[in-house]
C-alpha cells in the first residue's frame, strides 16, 4: 500500500499539525491495524505512539515511513501526547473519534490550542487506488462465491441466523475476511424490515433477502440479494414489485459516472419507485461509499451534492418494502471509471434462485 505518499497527501493539505486518532484512518495512512495508536503529523514530520503491546509491530511500520518517529508508552499517554505536540501553536483533533475526556485530559497538560476538525483524512479516502480497488474487488468476488453456493447452503438449513453463518464461513472459503457486522438474512414479512437482524425466522418458501459482505486487507463488499424460495409460496404482488426494484438497481448504476451529482443517482431510482407507486415504500438511501469502512463517503442520497470522481466506489441498492408482507432490495458496488462505471459485484439479479 501506499502509506508513505498518503501521508504526504495529507500533509499538503494541513494548515496545522493533525493528531490522528481514528483507527481506520491510522489503517490508511500507516498500515497499522491495531486497536491502540496515534499519529501526529507536521508539516515536515510525524510520530506514531502506540503502547508496549504494539512495539515492536509499530517498529516494523515506521520503519517503512518517511521522517517518522516512533513513541511506544507504558503509561501517562497525555503526558506523551504533550511532549509530542510541545512547540506547536495548534494542533487539530478528529472530532468525531476523540472523547471530552480525551480532550480535557490533554487540554490539562498542554498550552497548545487544540481545534476540532472533521473529514480531513476521510475525504482523501474517498478516492481509491489501483491497490484499494483490487481488495475491494477481492472482496466482492467472495460474496459472489457464496451466492452461487446459494443452493448448497439452502441444504438441511433451519433459521435465518443458520444461513447468515454458513453465508459467512463461504465468503470465508472464498478468500473473505468476517466483517464486523452480520449478514442480513431475511424472510417473507421481516424482509420487510431494512435492517432486519438474522434470527430464528424459518427459511422454508417465500422470499428470502440476503444482506452480506466481507472484507479482504480490511476493504469491505456489500451486496442484496432477494430470491423466491418457493414461487407457491411467494406473495401475488411479489414479481412486480422486483421488477421495479430490479429497474430502479438498472437506473441507479446507469447513472454512475465522472462528475455525477450523488443526489441525482438517487433520484434516478426514485423515478422508476415513483412510477410503479413504490415511491412511498422506499425508505431509505440509495447507497453509500464503500472501502475500510462499509459505510464512508460519498453519500448517494436525495438532495446530496457530493461529486462523483474516477476511484469513488458506492452502492446502489434501492429497496421497497411491504410491511407485514414482505421486501425487495437489490444492491450491487459500483466503482466510477475514467469513462464510466465497473460492477464489482457479479451476481445474478433473477429473481429466483
Amino acid at each position: 500500500m501506499h502509506h508513505a505518499a498518503r501521508i504526504e497527501r495529507l500533509r499538503s493539505t494541513l494548515d496545522q499539525p493533525l493528531l490522528v486518532t481514528n483507527l481506520t484512518n491510522l489503517r490508511y495512512l500507516t498500515g497499522f491495524s491495531g486497536s491502540n495508536g496515534f499519529l501526529l503529523v507536521d508539516s515536515d514530520a510525524a510520530t506514531f505512539l502506540t503502547d508496549g503491546r504494539y512495539g515492536e509491530v509499530a517498529a516494523r511500520m515506521v520503519d517503512t515511513l518517511p521522517a517518522t518517529e516512533l513513541v511506544v508508552y507504558r503509561d501517562g499517554l497525555p503526558r506523551h501526547l504533550a511532549q509530542v505536540i510541545a512547540g506547536a501553536e495548534s494542533v487539530g483533533l478528529e472530532s468525531e473519534s476523540v472523547t471530552w475526556a480525551f480532550m480535557r485530559s490533554l487540554r490539562d497538560v498542554t498550552e497548545c490550542r487544540l481545534i476540532p476538525t472533521k473529514g480531513i483524512v476521510e475525504s482523501l479516502r474517498r478516492v481509491k487506488d489501483d491497490e484499494e480497488l483490487t481488495m475491494l474487488r477481492a472482496a466482492a468476488a467472495a460474496g459472489d462465491a457464496a451466492f452461487a453456493a446459494l443452493d448448497e447452503l439452502l441444504v438441511g438449513v433451519d433459521t435465518e441466523a443458520d444461513l447468515g453463518r454458513r453465508l459467512i464461513a463461504a465468503m470465508e472459503a472464498a478468500g473473505g475476511t468476517r466483517a464486523g457486522w452480520e449478514p442480513i438474512v431475511a424472510v417473507d414479512a421481516n424482509a420487510a424490515l431494512p435492517h432486519h437482524r438474522a434470527g430464528t425466522g424459518r427459511v422454508r418458501g417465500g422470499v428470502l433477502l440476503l444482506d452480506y459482505g466481507c472484507t479482504v486487507a480490511g476493504y469491505h463488499s456489500d451486496m442484496t440479494r432477494t430470491v423466491a424460495l418457493d414461487s407457491a409460496d411467494v406473495d401475488a404482488e411479489f414479481d412486480r414489485v422486483y421488477t421495479a426494484v430490479l429497474e430502479a438497481n438498472q437506473a441507479g448504476i446507469a447513472a454512475v459516472r465522472p462528475g455525477a451529482v450523488a443526489g441525482d443517482i438517487d433520484e434516478a431510482c426514485r423515478i422508476v419507485l415513483r412510477e410503479y407507486g413504490y415511491e412511498d415504500h422506499f425508505v431509505h438511501s440509495t447507497g453509500h461509499g464503500v472501502g475500510l469502512d462499509i459505510h464512508e463517503a460519498p453519500s448517494i442520497r436525495r438532495n446530496s451534492q457530493d461529486v462523483l470522481e474516477p476511484g469513488h466506489v458506492v452502492t446502489i441498492e434501492p429497496g421497497v418494502y411491504l410491511p407485514g408482507r414482505f421486501g425487495v432490495r437489490i444492491e450491487d458496488m459500483v466503482a466510477v471509471t475514467a469513462t464510466g462505471s465497473e460492477v464489482l459485484t457479479s451476481s445474478h439479479r433473477e429473481p429466483s434462485r
